[in-house]
């Protein structure tokens, strides 16, 4: 009877830094994605249906982009999901790559304080205070909330959604493989084509028109963030404390100018004046 081959393992290959930089930004976007177009586009759906029910003397009329109020097909429901929910979730998920490491807590702590960043930095666009939608609702407080809760809900799931990614995503080996291929390409398309559309979103757009943009610290905190993944390429594992503080106090004024400029849109959609 044969005796048994002894069977040697080596060492398990290190992961390089520079892939788990890889591995986070492309986890970001790929949760912001998801949660797009299932929360956003879908929960928008569902915010709709609620506001024509609340609503029904609006059944008919027609919205600023020109659909039908009360009417609910499927190709309208895709379109919103791929198109609308798409959209806030590729805005949802750069933001998120960009302020995700200066977030403090843990799990489903850092998930309600990125929905209120969320709430302050992402309201702008579904809510503004020149649009006659606001009008045909009778400026309803409730559809507002509604409107605004959606917004928190996105940001809370994809922070929840990153943890959860974080733990099931494969962890890229040494040299070129599947996996970091993959997060090369998401990498390359969001920094490429999503984030200058982001930023000029930010800097330029009218719906975050005010004395101080917001985007000017979000892109403070993108330089923190920038720093900090150089850092973890050359080998650091935890972020100096003078690059911590910098970016946590850029992202907190970041949030401050966030609520500056949310506050007339959710003000005027209610028909309060500023």
């Amino acid at each position: 009877m044969k005796g048994r081959e002894s069977v040697t393992i080596g060492p398990v290959p290190a992961v390089s830094p520079t892939s788990e930089v890889l591995r986070d930004i492309a986890r970001g976007g790929i949760a912001g994605i998801i949660v797009g177009i299932l929360v956003a586009g879908l929960g928008g759906r569902l915010v709709m249906r609620l506001a024509t029910i609340l609503h029904e003397d609006t059944v008919g009329l027609r919205t600023e982009n020109g659909e039908i109020i009360g009417a609910i097909t499927l190709n309208g429901t895709l379109a919103l999901m791929t198109f609308g929910g798409l959209a806030m979730g590729l805005l949802a998920g750069t933001i998120w790559v960009i302020v995700s490491p200066w977030l403090p807590g843990r799990g489903l702590g850092r998930a309600l304080v990125t929905a209120i960043a969320a709430v302050a930095l992402g309201t702008p666009p579904l809510i503004q205070r020149s649009n006659p939608d606001f009008v045909i609702l009778e400026r309803d407080p409730v559809v507002v909330a509604l409107l605004v809760g959606l917004v928190g809900l996105v940001g809370l799931s994809i922070a929840l959604l990153d943890d959860a990614l974080d733990a099931r995503l494969p962890n890229p080996r040494p040299g070129v493989g599947v996996p970091i291929a993959g997060y090369l390409i998401v990498t390359g398309m969001g920094l490429v084509l999503i984030l200058p559309i982001v930023v000029d979103f930010m800097m330029n757009g009218p719906e975050y028109r005010t004395g101080i943009r917001a985007g000017w610290g979000l892109a403070c905190v993108g330089l923190c963030t920038l720093t900090w993944w150089l850092l973890r390429v050359r080998g650091r594992s935890a972020p100096p404390r003078a690059l911590r503080l910098t970016g946590q106090a850029s992202l907190l004024v970041t949030v401050v100018l966030g609520v500056v400029t949310t506050l007339p849109h959710i003000g005027g959609a209610v028909g309060v004046r500023w």
